[in-house]
Order: structure tokens, then sequence, then C-alpha cells
């Protein structure tokens, strides 16, 4: 069955990490190889129009598809939506679905009883080398609850052209993709979790197309997929692992043991621990596989 109107042609944007220290995390994902956009502070409008301080600074790592968001939230008094999301746990938060419209999608949600905030403007400063220019977007999200396993929002980039600048993409450590973000929890938290999906619009299914479960089951979107996978004895469910694709894994492998970071080698992908600076665990599979 195809989605309706307004939830078609949705992809994942990216993810973000809420970050305790974005000065340490960056160099972290330095260290590993990856190439960083400069720091930006992001700002908002306010109702008035007048764009104001949106209380939060961050550093993007751009892959030919989707990307990865450190964020520190820098002024906890500025009402940035996740403000009580970093005061319940650091690591992966945000979940970013793209939109080619934000306004259909918004429209397409409320009608289908989804909770939903109104569309707002935001924007970010970019100043790589001598470019200097404002990377706009529009957005909506979910408002955010204590018993979410992630903060999704949607969001239509207003000028693509400024948040992919050339050579940003190039990472010595040979990463592509953003490929998947995988929730671990027990049984009852990834069957409400898998509801509370549903409830967006998405259409989870089990990986062997039968009923629907919470073990392995997956939402598509795009060439990307949110994956919910239960985990005997897991705390509270949530996105712990970030799947990206790279041109080789031993070059990041590398990287991380001169980190002294945690690693677990699988057959065909290996998963490295990025500890307590960036609180989420990327799995690595190769574009070779």
């Amino acid at each position: 069955m195809s989605n309706p109107s307004g939830l078609a042609d949705l992809s994942l944007d990216h993810v973000g990490i809420i970050v305790p220290d974005l000065k340490a995390a960056a160099d972290l994902w330095r260290a590993l190889g990856f190439n960083l956009t400069s720091r930006a502070d992001h700002t908002r409008t306010d109702a008035q129009g007048v764009r104001i301080p949106a209380g939060s600074s961050q550093h993007s790592v751009m892959l030919e598809q989707g990307y990865i968001e450190l964020m520190q939230i820098t002024d906890p008094f500025a009402g940035h939506p996740l403000t009580p999301a970093m005061q319940q746990r650091f690591g992966l938060h945000i979940v970013a679905i793209d939109t080619p419209d934000a306004h259909a999608t918004h429209q397409a949600l409320t009608q289908l009883g989804c909770s939903v905030s109104a569309v707002m403007d935001w924007s970010r400063q970019v100043q790589e080398g001598n470019f200097e220019g404002m990377a706009k977007f529009r957005f909506f999200e979910t408002p955010w609850q204590i018993s979410d396993a992630a903060y999704v929002c949607w969001v239509q980039h207003l000028t693509p052209e400024m948040i992919r600048r050339p050579g940003s993409t190039s990472h010595a450590n040979g990463a592509k993709a953003l490929r998947a973000v995988i929730f671990e929890g027990v049984g009852a938290d990834c069957a409400e979790w898998l509801q509370r999906l549903a409830s967006f619009g998405f259409n989870p299914i089990s990986q062997n197309n039968q009923d629907l479960g919470p073990e392995d089951a997956l939402v598509h979107l795009g060439l990307s997929q949110l994956r919910v996978q239960e985990k005997p004895g897991a705390g509270r469910i949530c996105p712990s692992v970030i799947q990206i694709e790279v041109d080789d894994i031993d070059k990041l492998v590398k990287k991380a043991q001169s980190c002294h970071l945690a690693i677990q080698m699988q057959d065909e992908h290996a998963e490295i621990d990025l500890g307590a600076v960036s609180p989420v665990r990327l799995r690595v599979n190769s574009t070779r596989s």
C-alpha cells in the first residue's frame, strides 16, 4: 500500500548525538578519520520573525547519504526542545526524517491524529574555508516525551547546497553512507516503540515478513532503515547503534584501536563503542560486502 500524499518520498536525513562536551566529541570523531564541518550555532525565528539563538551548537559529519550531527545544548534556558532529553541521558537522541515538503507532511500527520508541533524555520551558519553562508531549513517535531526512545522530527532543507560543501563528504576513513539506526530494548518496550513509529505514518515490518513482532522489526526510509531489536537485559529502549558504510573497515578499526576504543569484530562488520565522550556504538560495514 502506498503512502498518502505528504508521507511519500521520506528518507533518513540525519541522526543527532547529544554530547556533554562538543569539542571533546569533535576531537574524537576527527581522530577516527571523519571530516567535520565547522562549529555552528543554531538560530530560530521567533513569533515576531526575529532570528534568535536556539541554545545549541553542532558539528556535522556529512556523508554521501545522510549525515551525523554532534550537538551540545549550550543554553538550557533558551527553550531548546531537547533540553529535557539531555537531562535524561547523553547519547543518540535525534532521528530526523527528510521531507520534500514540510507543510504537506505536517498536514498528513495531523490528519492521522499525530501530535506534532507547528512548522518552524531554523538556520545555522556555514563557514568553511573562504566560504560563508546560512543553511536554512524548515522542520517540525513530535513533542519529546520521557517515555520516547528518540526525538523524531521532519526536516525540509531549503538550502541543500549549503550543507554539502565541496569536499565535505570526503573522509580519511572512507565513510560513505548512513545505513541504519538500531534501537535496542526488551520486548514490551520494543513493541511500544513500534506502535509509536506506526503513529508517525511509518510501516514497521518484521525482517522475515511474517506477523509483526518486536524482534528485528524495521522501518524502511529511502535507502536507510530504523531497526528495533530485542536485547535481553537492556534498559529502557533507546537508539544505541549507528550503522554506517565505509570503503574499508580496517581503516576505521585501526584508528579506533589508536584511540583505545572497545571494538567487537563480526564476520561482516565491526562495532566500535565510542564511550562517554560520544555515547553511541558505530556498526561499520564495508561497501565491498
